[in-house]
This record gives structure tokens, sequence and C-alpha cells, in this order.
């Protein structure tokens, strides 16, 4: 298989079929995934300043006010106890619903982009996107997160157990013994490392899996567990082509972060000049009626959102167009190899014997 040639006709796909930029935004949106960390700051009595150990003495007017304001708070919102059950509610229903409204979307942006970029490739048309949504809602949609869930909650399943597993040489810190609790801290650093290593192999060759299962599902019209047989049949056939394009890819991925540092940095630059200009204007204007204080986070509320808007906004976009060429590639590779396969299944026609060779 012809590697560049298939990447250069995912670029030209990407460049001139332009309604899969919507589908592909719709799949960045909805397959971003951001993680945020959270550290604890801790200090022991010896280690904090002086006042942070001051004891308020009991009697005091000092702890009267504070009783008498927590007592009054818990006054206030003991009739608001329903309302904040309801409010609880209905933030999570909110929720689920955008959590099933995303995987609606994802799936059906998946199965879009497979179906219009094959047949754009088998017949030249172009479809709307309203077309191309009516391809994409499908039963194929449905299967593709059921291949994904079958596939995903058994390997987390796994990995749960070996994470439990990998903590409970912790538990020799209750036989009351310094080194063998020292021999389980160890024991589960190493186990840890171990995990992390294994599952990132396996979340890798599942990825790579998978893209294969969904194109045996969105084009062939098959099962969920034909596609995941005949998927992994097709990879086992055709390794090293299928291993030389994930590492292109791979490459790819790597140079993405790379190449989008300098825009990150414009994109800063300008989000925190727009944002700033905006809410210091509204500062100053909030100022000559509010407080400092409450001038500061009306500026804040209005500038703050602005400059995630000016950065996140064309990030989504240009990784929306790194997913249609990312599926476009695979698409064709897909393609080209079942191709290939047909052409050597074919049985070879002898040439006809020339006349008077007979």
């Amino acid at each position: 298989m012809d590697h560049i040639k298939v990447l250069k006709r995912a670029w030209e796909i990407l460049k001139h079929y332009r309604v899969l930029w919507i589908f592909g935004i719709l799949l960045a949106l909805t397959t971003a995934s951001a993680g945020g960390g959270q550290s604890n700051y801790r200090t022991s009595s010896d280690e904090s300043p002086p006042e942070w150990n001051y004891q308020i003495p009991e009697g005091s007017e000092i702890q009267g006010e504070i009783e008498a304001f927590v007592r009054s708070l818990v006054e206030g919102l003991q009739p608001r106890v329903g309302l904040f059950i309801f409010i609880g509610i209905a933030i999570l229903l909110i929720g689920l619903t955008l959590f099933i409204i995303s995987r609606i979307v994802r799936y059906v942006s998946e199965t879009s982009l497979i179906r219009m970029v094959d047949d754009y490739e088998e017949t030249g048309e172009r479809y709307t996107f309203r077309q191309g949504w009516k391809l994409g809602w499908s039963r194929a949609a449905w299967r593709l997160f059921l291949i994904n869930l079958v596939i995903d909650l058994p390997i987390a399943v796994v990995f749960l157990c070996f994470i439990l597993l990998a903590f409970s040489p912790l538990l020799l810190w209750g036989v009351g013994n310094l080194f063998a609790g020292v021999i389980g801290v160890v024991s589960t650093i190493g186990f840890a490392f171990l995990i992390i290593f294994f599952g990132v192999i396996v979340a890798t060759v599942v990825t790579l899996l998978k893209r294969f299962f969904f194109r045996v599902c969105v084009l062939e019209e098959a099962g969920v567990r034909a596609a995941i047989r005949e998927g992994f049949a097709f990879v086992k056939e055709n390794w090293k082509d299928v291993g030389l394009m994930w590492l292109i890819t791979v490459g790819i991925n790597i140079g993405w972060p790379i190449l989008m540092i300098p825009v990150v940095l414009i994109l800063f630059a300008i989000g925190a000049l727009l944002g700033g200009g905006v809410g210091l204007l509204v500062r100053g204007l909030a100022g000559l009626v509010l407080g400092n204080g409450a001038a500061w986070i009306v500026a804040g509320v209005v500038g703050l959102p602005i400059f995630v808007l000016v950065l996140s906004v064309p990030l989504v976009f240009l990784g929306g167009l790194k997913q249609v060429f990312l599926s476009s590639t695979w698409t064709l590779t897909y393609r080209e190899l079942r191709a290939l396969e047909r052409l050597e299944s074919q049985p070879v026609l002898e040439s006809p014997a020339e006349p008077g060779l007979a």
C-alpha cells in the first residue's frame, strides 16, 4: 500500500470537502477529555506559623458571635433543604442529559465521517450537513457505542482488579512492623508502574483495533460481534501496512502539540488583551456604582469568558480539522487494503494460446 498517497488523498479531502469540518468539530467536542489536578496543602502544628495555632478562648465575645452566625445560617438553610435537594437533582438530570446528547453526537459524527468519505471516494458525491447527519443517524452509530461498551467495560473491570491487587501490599502496615510496611509501599509503587505501563500498551492496541472494528461495522454493515471478529482478522492479515500507518499517525499526534505551542501563545496573548481590556473597562464603569471588590468581580465575570472563548474556539476548530484528517486517513487505509485483498483473491486468468502453438 502507498501510505504517502493515502495521506495526500486525506489532505485533499480535508481541503475540498468542508462539510466534514462540522462533523470533525462535533467529534472533537465530544471526545475531548479534560482532567484537573487537585492539590492538598497540609501543615502540621509544629510547622504552622503561630497565628494558625491560635485558639479562641471559650466564652469570649468572638466565639459567641461565631456561634450566633452559624446558628442563624443553619436556621436560615433548614427551610430551604427541599429546594437544595431539588436543585441538586435538577443539576444531576441536566448533566446526565448532556452526557447522553454528547454520546449521540459523538457516534453519529463518527459514522457520518466514515460513510461520507467512503461515498465520496466511491461516487465523488458530496453531501450536505443534513444528508451527512442522516447517514450517521443509523444502527451503525448504535453499534459503535456497543463495540466500545463491549470492549471497554471488561478491560476497565480487569484493570480495577489489578489496581486493587496493587494496593493490597499496603495492608502490611497493619501488622505493626515498619519493615513490612516499607516493603508494602515499595511493592505498591512497583505494581502501579507495571499497571500504567501495560495500561498504555493495551489502550494503544485497543484504540488501533477499534478504528477497523468501526469501519467494518459501518462500511460492511456488520453486527457488533462480526465487526470485532472481522476487524481483528483484517488487522492481523495486514499488520505491516496497518502498523506503518499507525506509526505515521503517532508522529502526527506527537507533532501536533508542538505545532500548537505558538498558536496557543498567540491566542493566549490575544485573549488576555481582549478579555483583560474589556474587564478593565467594565471595572471602571462598575466602580462608579459598586464597591471596589464587587467591581472586580463583575470585571472577572465579563472578561474571563471572553478570554476562554478566544483561546478555546480556534483550538476546537483546529482539533476538528485534525479529527477529519485522521478519520479520513483510516477510512482510506481500510478501503485501500480491502481493494488489495479483492485483487489478490481474484483468480488469475490464463492468456489464450497463440495460433499455431496449440
